[in-house]
């Protein structure tokens, strides 16, 4: 039986008619049980320190934007944008200066050229090199030249203006970043595991010791032997680096995606608090038009980041001299944008710009067309060899099963069963009976 207090409490709650807010809930509160009100009280000081906590977080990310926001500005207007619904597209222009001041990156070409590019629908990750030596226009100019130099002709405006053109993409946000801030995020994140190949083993050495001179650091670990090895991040940007002889830049692209999905599986363990002192180590070595807005929501979405496509752009290309110089010449551009809005973007109507079409035609005019699969290109003859024997073995069995007779597919359909459940009983393991001895 309750009190006579309480039921009078209730009473009163439930009597009363008027339209203040607090008032009605001080009457809900004082009618409930005690055991409700410490609930109640328990939820009310979570949501608040959640609220705080966030507060807290986005005034940090203000006063980070307003340390690496770049001062350039960018015209979005002119960055000849062809709209793809459904896809946030950033660049990632990785220089090779150590001073991240406006003076210094004058001088600076971009070695890393990176679009990351998130399905707004399911958060899958898309991650597109582009070939830092591949022949293409420079904006609105008529000058062609290699793409790593768009952003020394004219910054980041020109970089992503040029990029739009060649891709029919959307790019208007960029993070340009330094070799130290990718090292200082792998040793952040406790370093990063690959799979170094035994031939790429002297150039990584050779390009950890300079990397090490080029960041100040006197003593650094090498990397003796081939295998599963964890880097750090000298380690990790010699990794990114290496080039000649082992597999040129068509393989070093394919190993910067690798070191970006490696560092990115270890951010999504990360919590707010664990971002932001990461935040904090490279705020001195890159530069960015991102918003608090948009690194806010970056930060909320990490841990649902999946990453699908992992490819090099454009998809065919041939390498040759222009005026004395070397470069990677596209294909057919035309092609590899139809090839990339179909595969990565999800747009089975597509049609090429105007101005896609006007640079590819050019490109043509100089260099001809035709030229070689770039997934194709920088792999090693092992790999080349294994993925050989893999297909005549596919079509051999093929031709076999093709000559069977019905009764002997039948057979084959029948033994393919029992092998999986042999390998299905194999991996159950009974529950012990409770009560056993542990």
């Amino acid at each position: 039986m309750r009190s006579k207090k309480y039921r009078d409490k209730v009473n009163s709650a439930q009597a009363y008619t008027g339209k203040n807010p607090l008032k009605k809930l001080s009457f809900w509160f004082d009618s409930i049980k005690t055991w409700q009100r410490i609930a109640v009280i328990v939820v009310f000081l979570i949501v608040l320190f959640g609220l705080s906590c966030y507060a807290a977080f986005q005034q940090y990310v203000g006063s980070v934007t307003t340390k690496i926001r770049d001062t350039e500005v960018i015209k979005e207007n002119d960055l000849s944008c062809v709209d793809v619904e459904g896809f946030v597209n950033i660049v990632l222009l990785g220089v090779d200066s150590r001073d991240m001041s406006k003076d210094a990156l004058k001088a600076a070409n971009t070695d890393a050229i990176i679009v990351v590019s998130m399905n707004e629908r399911t958060k899958d990750v898309n991650v597109i090199s582009v070939f830092r030596d591949t022949y293409l226009r420079m904006g609105e100019t008529s000058t062609y030249e290699k793409i790593n130099a768009a952003y020394f002709f004219g910054g980041a405006q020109m970089a992503m203006k040029s990029l739009n053109q060649a891709m029919d993409i959307n790019i208007k946000k960029y993070v340009l970043f330094n070799f130290k801030m990718v090292a200082d995020l792998v040793d952040a994140v406790d370093g990063i595991e690959v799979n170094v190949k035994e031939r790429e083993l002297e150039e990584l050495d050779h390009y950890t010791g300079e990397t090490a001179r080029y960041l100040g650091i006197k003593k650094q670990k090498r990397i003796k032997k081939a295998g599963k090895q964890k880097l750090d991040g000298v380690q990790a940007v010699a990794y990114g680096r290496i080039r000649k002889g082992v597999g040129d830049d068509f393989r070093r692209t394919s190993r910067m995606r690798t070191v970006i999905k490696k560092v990115t599986e270890k951010l999504k363990q990360k919590n707010l608090f664990q971002l932001k002192r990461i935040m904090e180590l490279c705020l001195d070595d890159c530069k960015t038009n991102l918003s608090e807005h948009d690194m806010i929501g970056f930060a909320q979405r990490m841990s649902k980041v999946n990453f699908n496509k992992s490819i090099g752009y454009p998809y065919t290309v041939k390498t040759g001299m222009l005026n004395g110089r070397s470069y990677v010449f596209p294909g057919n551009l035309e092609e590899s944008a139809r090839k990339l809005h179909k595969e990565v973007f999800e747009d089975e109507d597509y049609e090429p710009s105007d101005t896609l079409l006007t640079i590819s035609n050019y490109i043509i005019s100089q260099a001809g067309s035709g030229g070689t699969d770039s997934s194709e290109l920088g792999k090693y003859q092992e790999e080349i060899e294994a993925e050989q024997k893999k297909k005549q073995e596919e079509e051999e069995r093929k031709a076999k099963e093709a000559a069977m007779s019905d009764e002997e597919k039948a057979g084959l359909e029948a033994a393919k069963t029992a092998a999986e459940a042999a390998d299905s009983l194999k991996e159950f393991k009974p529950a012990k009976p409770s009560g056993s001895d542990s």
